[in-house]
């Protein structure tokens, strides 16, 4: 609705085109009258209207001074003359002011409807171009940024050349003479958003992006996503004692913005390069595995990572196979892990019983998480765990130990092996349900799950351990495979593709699609 601002001597004139004027149907509100030049200036500048009728002839300032005015002030505001027959000279210098149009009086209510329709359509493509250019500028910059961060993703993980990543750089950024990476992680994030749908789950990360932005907008700060739930924050600046503090109050304020997302933080050392953040990056990942040890919600800083009292003990590879191992519930894989596991603790010198006794206590963990996630506890299958766990504790040997955690997982896949087979079909019929119906907006796990004659958490668990990917992320590739499909053939506009792939909001349906391939569906349908 646009605004008009009326001035006129005549009061009979003010009144009958305030009451005549079907305002509202020509997408107009007459904001204020005045019956002189000076009124109708200092309202003027107040109210800013879009559209000014204005006699020529009024008291104190008549209508071409006005205009001139109006002009100096809110140059983009139009502007229709009020003339007599006799005024035509003054008609003449309002145009060459640059009047919109000029009403002869007296006032034909039909031609003034015509003039102002055709102002309010200059004003509607005025504003549909102002919106373009503006839209153009804004996904300019997302792109932008999004190369940008893509190139910072790269070189962190060591995929471009250190000389090739300088000259990809803005200049801003490699004349900054400190710079601080923060890594930042939802905690607990798969299971936080394991019964979660895709569309909450991305409410809430983008909440956390924008308040991630939103803090950060008076600070030299980039945010890159790792992976979900995973952000890195590259801090950059002049002055080093500064940048540290500013990132210390930084990480305060976002605390302070979002108290209902729990997060843990690792602060890298403070470089005075930008090619230094892959050194970074390093760093932050490695503060990333004392998380455990020091809590969760927590903000870790480079002295507890480098020499805080912190002592990590040396990485064993081979405790993740173990774990992996224990999820298929194949005995005989896992007992080849657990050979490996033992050859490993002996080369690293740590096989003390205090180390060893860690590692089992982190094994015996990932058993009951296990348990627990297939919605299957652990007291369902031992009469006493807890002195189960406690007969592998009292072993004295390194030998001894590992065998006796071996026949404890033993007894547990004993228990579970039948499920196997039915739970890789599971995985499977699951799958065709999805195919079958990816075009459902509301397709849930617990749909899903329910169709399949299972608990969501056992199902949940299951799907990811036959698929090696979450019921959600499953269901955003199913998606956007026949996504772009659809895009490719042509026959389809973006928001029928999103109604086609299970999406109702096309605005979400391009977020999503662009974060999985980089480039809006546009831009892929184009290529």
């Amino acid at each position: 609705m646009y605004t008009v601002y009326l001035a006129d001597d005549e009061q009979l004139i003010r009144e009958g085109l305030a009451e005549t004027i079907p305002w509202d149907s020509l997408g107009m509100n007459l904001i204020g009258t005045a019956e002189d030049g000076r009124q109708a200036l200092k309202e003027i500048r107040e109210l800013k209207p879009d559209v000014v009728l204005t006699d020529i002839r009024m008291p104190y300032l008549d209508g071409l001074d006005l205009i001139g005015k109006i002009r100096e002030d809110h140059p983009s505001c139009r502007v229709v003359i009020i003339t007599g027959h006799g005024e035509f000279t003054y008609a003449q210098s309002a145009i060459q002011l640059g009047v919109s149009d000029f009403v002869l009086k007296p006032i034909d209510v039909t031609s003034l409807c015509r003039t102002l329709g055709k102002l309010t359509q200059e004003l509607d493509s005025e504003k549909h171009q102002q919106n373009e250019v503006k839209e153009m500028r804004v996904q300019l910059q997302q792109a932008g940024e999004f190369r940008l961060q893509r190139q910072l993703r790269r070189y962190m993980m060591g995929r471009t050349p250190r000389q090739q990543f300088l000259e990809q750089m803005p200049e801003r950024l490699v004349r900054a003479r400190a710079m601080i990476l923060v890594l930042l992680q939802i905690d607990n994030f798969d299971n936080l958003t394991a019964a979660m749908d895709e569309e909450t789950i991305f409410s809430m990360t983008q909440r956390l992006e924008q308040s991630i932005a939103k803090v950060g907008e008076n600070t030299s700060m980039i945010s890159v996503e790792e992976s979900s739930g995973r952000y890195l924050l590259l801090f950059t600046g002049a002055w080093k004692e500064e940048l540290s503090f500013g990132v210390r109050s930084y990480i305060r304020r976002l605390r302070m913005v979002e108290p209902a997302i729990e997060f843990t933080t690792v602060t890298s050392l403070l470089y005075d390069r930008i090619d230094h953040c892959q050194e970074a990056y390093e760093f932050v990942r490695r503060g990333c595995e004392y998380a455990f040890q020091l809590g969760s919600d927590r903000d870790i800083q480079p002295e507890e990572v480098q020499n805080g009292g912190i002592n990590p003990l040396p990485d064993i590879p081979n405790v993740g196979c173990v774990i992996r191992s224990i999820s298929t519930f194949n005995k005989k894989t896992i007992r080849e892990d657990f050979e490996l596991l033992a050859n490993d603790i002996r080369q690293t010198g740590h096989n003390s019983y205090l180390y060893t006794h860690m590692l089992v206590s982190v094994v015996y963990g990932e058993i009951v998480k296990l348990l627990i996630d297939i919605n299957c506890p652990i007291e369902t299958i031992l009469d006493d765990p807890l002195e189960d766990y406690r007969k592998i504790l009292i072993r004295t040997t390194l030998d001894d130990m590992l065998q006796e955690l071996y026949r404890f997982v033993a007894r547990i896949c004993d228990f579970l092996d039948k499920n196997i087979n039915a739970n890789q079909s599971v995985a499977e019929r699951a799958k065709a349900y999805i195919e079958a119906h990816y075009a459902d907006s509301g397709l849930t796990l617990d749909q899903v799950a329910s169709e399949m004659g299972i608990s969501p958490n056992y199902f949940s668990a299951q799907f990811k351990q036959s698929t090696g990917s979450s019921f959600i992320n499953y269901l955003t590739n199913v998606r956007i495979s026949h996504a772009k499909e659809y895009l490719k053939s042509g026959n389809y506009k973006t928001y029928e593709v999103a109604l086609r792939c299970g999406y109702e909001n096309p605005t979400y349906f391009s977020t999503i699609f662009k974060r999985r391939t980089g480039v809006s569906p546009s831009e892929y349908r184009d290529d």
